[in-house]
């Protein structure tokens, strides 16, 4: 597989031809064609922790070990070493609520002035309000994806779904205010049952001004449950792309793949002892990526119960369009 080394790759181009290389060598390291020298995304944790506890969540009763804050000084160790080997995009959420961080804002101000391409936070909205609103803003924030869970089906502790709509729509009113287009705004919700159609349409209807909106099946987080029911049956497991463009760094400097593997299983590295680039480029994180790329995905626990890439199986009859026997 070929190596791109992304400080030749980026050499001598402006922000926009940047950002549109970026784009390409997303599509590319999706598809298992070639690998970065760096990873081209990082997950970053300023907050393991969370203020709400849904019935699903890894929050609620899953998570081994102590959850805190990340410190400031390793979030800046982690975005100066990125900006210097062509880290392109980072989003501020792994398994907590990220605007518990007190730096949160001069956080993504930090990454933006440091020339990272693409800053994204997934938040569920409970804390944005008018009064921080013009911070978001300011800071320089590139897209901001809102769970917005009314249809969740799950009693949550201190979810106001009216507050967090309120919230929405001060999110998006001041956009509208100032004329302009970033950060983008997408919605997502998650499902027990139902017509998610029809909820997607609810949810462009109350908030017309958003991006894009997303309404999927609520994730199953237990290690020893299908995320969701059938997912096995009726899928073929595909090589995720996620080892292919992106780590995860906890709060307290571990790394591992995603959110999925919430309690480290994997144990990739740590950054306090380690660079990004000599996780990235191990053999453990090698032989990661390679055991999806071979197929075997299916071996790697976590990774074997997981919906990101996965295609629904062709069954008999389905090939050529007929139910026939």
């Amino acid at each position: 597989m070929k190596k791109i080394i992304l400080t030749k790759a980026f050499e001598g181009l402006d922000h926009e031809a940047r950002f549109q290389c970026y784009r390409k060598l997303w599509q590319q390291t999706a598809q298992h064609e070639v690998i970065t020298d760096f990873p081209l995304h990082l997950d970053i944790e300023l907050s393991a922790i969370c203020n709400l506890k849904c019935r699903r969540c890894f929050q609620n009763g899953l998570l081994d070990g102590p959850l805190g804050l990340m410190t400031v000084e390793l979030f800046h160790k982690i975005i100066d070493e990125g900006a210097v080997l062509g880290l392109c995009a980072i989003k501020l959420q792994v398994r907590g609520e990220s605007l518990l961080h007190p730096q949160f804002f001069d956080c993504i101000t930090y990454a933006k002035q440091s020339g990272i391409l693409d800053v994204q936070v997934t938040t569920n909205a409970t804390l944005l309000n008018k009064n921080n609103v013009e911070s978001l803003f300011h800071s320089g924030l590139d897209g901001l994806i809102v769970s917005y869970d009314r249809h969740h089906g799950d009693a949550v502790t201190g979810y106001d779904y009216n507050n967090v709509e309120q919230n929405i729509r001060c999110v998006l009113d001041h956009r509208v205010k100032l004329a302009t287009k970033r950060p983008w705004v997408r919605i997502q919700a998650s499902i027990e049952e139902g017509n998610r159609d029809k909820i997607a349409e609810e949810l462009k209807t109350l908030f017309p001004e958003a991006n894009s909106i997303d309404v999927n099946k609520i994730h199953i987080f237990d290690y020893d449950l299908e995320c969701y029911a059938g997912l096995t049956e009726n899928n073929d497991l595909l090589p995720c792309n996620y080892p292919m463009q992106r780590m995860a760094i906890y709060w307290n400097s571990d790394v591992t793949a995603c959110c999925m593997d919430y309690n480290n299983l994997f144990k990739f590295g740590n950054v306090n002892s380690q660079t990004i680039s000599e996780i990235w480029n191990s053999d453990k994180v090698a032989g990661f990526r390679n055991m999806h790329s071979d197929g075997r995905r299916s071996e790697i626990k976590v990774c074997n119960r997981c919906l990101v890439a996965i295609k629904p199986k062709i069954k008999r009859g389905d090939a050529d369009g007929s139910n026939c026997r």
